[in-house]
């Protein structure tokens, strides 16, 4: 009687450790593609920082010099940052006000508060991702400068 029960229980061991061997596969498979997901993610962010970065430094450069704002009708050619073409537009005038603090007007002479914008765009060859950075930059400047006032 004991050799008869016996017999009947090897195959579903067996049976059962495959049903586990399986179940722990599927989950190793997606642990592996869950991982390559935020690899790929991970990745992205940082490519995505990177040109927004590269834009970041085209307007740095634009808006440490004040010809850009003097002639802005002047079309600003596309400049290389770290190795990379970046397309930085025209700067825009929002508004001007009168500048506080001064005494006497002599006509022309007499400064503005303006506020410009400066918009840089990358687009990265390869996977063809673009970034575009929009920068408010405020200058005091003679008045008259401003086309929008």
């Amino acid at each position: 009687m004991i050799h008869l029960a016996i017999e009947r229980q090897c195959g579903a061991t067996l049976l059962i450790s495959l049903i586990m061997l399986v179940v722990l596969t599927l989950f190793a498979v997606a642990g592996f593609n869950l991982s390559s997901v935020n690899l790929k993610i991970a990745g992205n962010y940082q490519a995505q920082k990177s040109m927004e970065a590269v834009a970041l430094e085209a307007i740095e450069q634009i808006i440490s010099s004040a010809a850009p704002f003097n002639a802005p009708a002047a079309v600003l050619p596309t400049l290389t940052v770290s190795g990379y073409t970046v397309n930085v537009g025209t700067p825009a005038c929002n508004y001007a006000v009168e500048a506080k603090g001064y005494t006497k007007k002599i006509g022309e002479l007499s400064p503005e508060d303006t506020s410009w914008e400066v918009r840089a765009s990358y687009t990265d060859p390869a996977t063809n991702a673009s970034a575009v950075i929009v920068q408010g930059v405020s200058v005091r400047m003679r008045s008259g400068n401003c086309p929008a006032s």
